[in-house]
């Protein structure tokens, strides 16, 4: 397999919703807030949470541990290959992987109000300290609708992929003499795994706290790239201005790049989701790349592996 590296940047828009929260103080659940205050965001970690949530659903049996007690079974578990692990063991400290999947936090990218909800839940079963009373929880809950930027880089050659340092013997101190691979999955199960978390971010879905809501963070504009190279350049393609405006002199520099390195790019379009659309259709236009609908970037990525 030639592709050493797949890229993912994405806009999605969230309703009114709180995304990845926190416990603040008292009885308020506060939105996790970056740029002074005035922006939302959600951490990397909630969305690979979401990610493997999602992958679980789609792909039954796959994923075989939970990330507090992991197998290290990479071969056959697609959780401690992707999703890495660090597994104690007595006596040696233990084994770790590093995942081949890298994500970035999604950051909301407007100044958006923040809305405060106020939640109740009654009960009517009897406290035992008064048989007369009922009880009766308050709750706050920050919520906040924003367009969010996510990433999500697929070190493509290390999936399904374990190698180990060799140590020299005594006579050269021991010294590090190379790699030995103790585990390969083979390019033919690797294309499955890459697929799956492809289908994973198209679906994405599950995030912490929306039983309430439907709110998920699935790709609504999309910018992806094939690489020979693996490198995590270009991730700041999508951002936009305050007031909703994709940054094109960032399009016109991570297109002019791709061209020049040899990167294939995928773009996925939604209406609705940036202001100046037609502006961010005539730099694509302009730069010989085409517009698609989302689902068709990600069909076209799998039928690339």
């Amino acid at each position: 397999m030639n592709i050493k590296c797949i890229t993912v940047t994405w806009l999605a828009k969230a309703d009114l919703s709180s995304l990845n929260s926190g416990q603040g103080s008292g009885n308020i659940n506060e939105l996790k807030l970056y740029s002074y205050g005035t922006k939302p965001y959600v951490s990397g970690q909630s969305l690979r949470t979401a990610l493997f949530q999602t992958m679980d659903r789609m792909y039954e049996g796959a994923i075989k541990c939970i990330p507090e007690a992991p197998c290290g079974d990479v071969e056959n578990c697609w959780a401690c290959d992707l999703r890495g692990y660090l597994k104690p063991e007595e006596g040696t400290g233990g084994t770790r992987r590093w995942s081949p999947l890298k994500v970035s936090p999604a950051l909301g990218q407007l100044p958006t109000e923040i809305v405060s909800d106020l939640l109740t839940r009654h009960s009517y079963i009897e406290k035992a300290e008064d048989k007369k009373s009922k009880d009766q929880r308050i709750a706050h809950v920050q919520l906040t609708e924003n367009v969010y930027k996510a990433s999500i880089v697929i070190d493509v050659v290390n999936i399904g992929r374990v190698v180990e340092p060799v140590i020299g013997s005594e006579k050269t101190k021991n010294s590090m003499e190379g790699w030995k691979e103790v585990v390969n999955i083979g390019d033919d199960e690797r294309r499955v795994r890459i697929k799956a978390v492809l289908d994973s971010i198209f679906n994405l879905s599950g995030f912490a706290k929306q039983a309430r809501a439907a709110t998920s963070l699935a790709p609504q504009l999309v910018f992806a790239t094939i690489k020979k190279t693996y490198n995590q350049r270009g991730l700041n393609v999508l951002e936009l201005d305050d007031a909703g405006n994709a940054k094109l002199d960032l399009l016109e520099s991570a297109l002019y790049e791709a061209k020049t390195l040899g990167d294939e790019v995928f773009i996925g379009f939604t209406p609705g989701i940036i202001e100046n659309e037609d502006e961010f259709k005539q730099v694509v236009g302009e730069n010989g790349e085409e517009i698609l609908p989302v689902v068709e970037v990600f069909n076209r990525l799998k039928a690339k592996l």
